[in-house]
C-alpha cells in the first residue's frame, strides 16, 4: 500500500501538462503559448538557461502565470536550487492554490529541508484537494511522527480509520507510533522497530532526530553520517551533521561537511550560517563575515543571523557596526538575555 511509505514525488516523471493552466484573456496569447512550449522543450532537453529566458518573458506579460512559476520551480528543484524553487512554487500557489501538483512540489521541498511542520500544512492542503487519497493521510502522520508529535500522528491515523476503515497497514502504522511514544529510554531496538516500514535512510533519520532531541549528539551524528554515506539527497542529514559538529567543537570537520553540502544546496542560508559559526571559532573572521552576509542575503529577516553578523563584526574590530546588527536582531524578534547583555554592555560575549 502506498500509505506505507513516505511521500516520494518523482518530479522528472510529472507531465508538465498536468500542472498547466490555460492562458486566459491575453491579446498576445499566441506569443505566450509559443514561449511556454519553447520553455518546456528546452526544459525537457535540460537547457535550463534557455528555458528560463522563455519563462521570464512570459512573466513580463503575465506576472501571475501559475504554470510558469511552477515550471521555474521544477527547474530550480532539479538543479538543487531549493531556495529559488521554494520562492517560485509559493508564487504559483498564490496564483492558484487549488492545483495539487503545485502542493506536491511544495511537499517535496519541505521533505528535502526536513521541515516536517510545514510539510504537515502542505499535506492538509493536499487532503483538502484530494480527500479520497489515502496515501496523503499516511504521509501526514509520518510527518508528525518524524517531527516527534506522536499524539498528532495517532490522531491522524484515527481520522484515516474513520474515513477508510481499518487495515493491516494502519495497525502497523499505529504500532510504530506506540513504539516511538514508549521509547522514553532511548533504546535503539525499539526505534528500529518503530521505523520498520520506512526506507533505510528514513529509519536512520528518525533515530537520529530522536537521539538529537534526547541530547545524544554523538549517537545522532552516527545516524546522520550513515545517511550521507548512502545518499547525498537528504538535506536534513547535512544540516544536522554540520550543526552537531559545530556544537561538539569539530570545526575542521564542520567546514568540510559544510562545503560538501553547499556544493549540493548552494541556496540554503542555514548552511552558510553554520559555516560562519565554525569559521568564527577558528578566528577566521574574514571568511566568517562573507558567509554570514551570504546567509542574510538568502534570509534577510533572520534575527539569529543578524546576531552572529554583529558578533563577527565586533571580533573584526567594528564595534559600532556590531551594535547596529545586534539592535536589528532584537528588533527582528530576538529577545535572548545574552543578546540584551551584548547591547547593554556594547561588547561581544562568549
Amino acid at each position: 500500500m502506498k500509505g506505507k511509505v513516505f511521500l516520494l514525488i518523482l518530479l522528472s516523471y510529472i507531465p508538465a501538462v498536468q500542472a498547466q493552466q490555460p492562458v486566459q484573456g491575453y491579446v498576445d496569447s499566441n506569443l505566450v503559448k509559443t514561449l511556454f512550449f519553447a520553455g518546456l522543450r528546452d526544459k525537457l532537453n535540460e537547457d535550463y538557461s534557455r528555458a528560463n529566458e522563455s519563462f521570464t518573458k512570459i512573466l513580463v506579460l503575465d506576472p501571475n502565470n501559475a504554470a510558469v512559476h511552477y515550471e521555474i520551480a521544477v527547474m530550480n528543484y532539479r538543479q538543487n536550487k531549493l531556495f529559488e524553487a521554494e520562492m517560485a512554487i509559493k508564487k504559483a500557489l498564490v496564483a492558484d492554490g487549488n492545483n495539487v501538483w503545485y502542493w506536491m512540489l511544495m511537499a517535496e521541498l519541505y521533505k528535502r529541508k526536513g521541515d516536517m511542520e510545514a510539510l504537515v500544512e502542505v499535506l492538509n492542503q493536499m487532503i483538502r484537494l484530494a480527500p479520497d487519497k489515502e496515501a496523503y493521510y499516511y504521509d501526514r502522520s509520518n510527518a508528525w511522527l518524524l517531527a516527534g508529535n506522536t499524539d498528532a500522528a495517532m490522531k491522524g491515523y484515527d481520522e484515516l480509520e474513520k474515513k477508510f476503515g481499518n487495515s493491516e497497514a494502519l495497525n502497523h502504522a499505529r504500532q510504530r507510533v506506540t513504539m516511538e511514544k514508549d521509547d522514553t529510554a532511548g533504546g535503539q531496538n525499539e526505534g528500529h522497530q518503530a521505523a520498520a516500514s520506512l526506507s533505510p535512510e528514513q529509519t536512520m533519520l528518525v533515530l537520529g532526530e530522536k537521539l538529537y532531541r534526547q541530547g545524544d549528539l554523538k549517537g545522532a551524528m552516527a545516524q546522520f553520517k550513515s545517511i550521507l554515506k548512502n545518499t547525498d539527497q537528504i538535506y536534513m542529514a547535512w544540516e544536522r551533521a554540520i550543526h552537531i559538529e559545530v556544537v561538539l567543537g569539530l570545526y575542521a570537520e564542520a567546514l568540510k561537511t559544510a562545503d560538501e553540502a553547499l556544493s549540493l544546496y548552494p541556496s540554503q542560508a542555514v548552511l552558510y550560517y553554520h559555516k560562519a559559526v565554525a569559521l568564527q571559532h577558528i578566528s577566521n573572521y574574514t571568511e566568517a563575515l562573507t558567509n554570514i552576509e551570504t546567509a542574510l542575503q538568502l534570509d534577510e529577516g533572520n534575527a539569529l543571523y543578524m546576531e552572529l553578523y554583529g558578533d563577527v563584526l565586533f571580533l573584526k574590530g567594528e564595534p559600532a557596526q556590531a551594535l547596529l546588527q545586534w539592535k536589528k536582531s532584537k528588533a527582528a524578534g530576538n529577545s535572548s538575555e545574552k543578546l540584551n547583555k551584548k547591547i547593554n554592555e556594547r561588547k561581544y560575549l562568549e
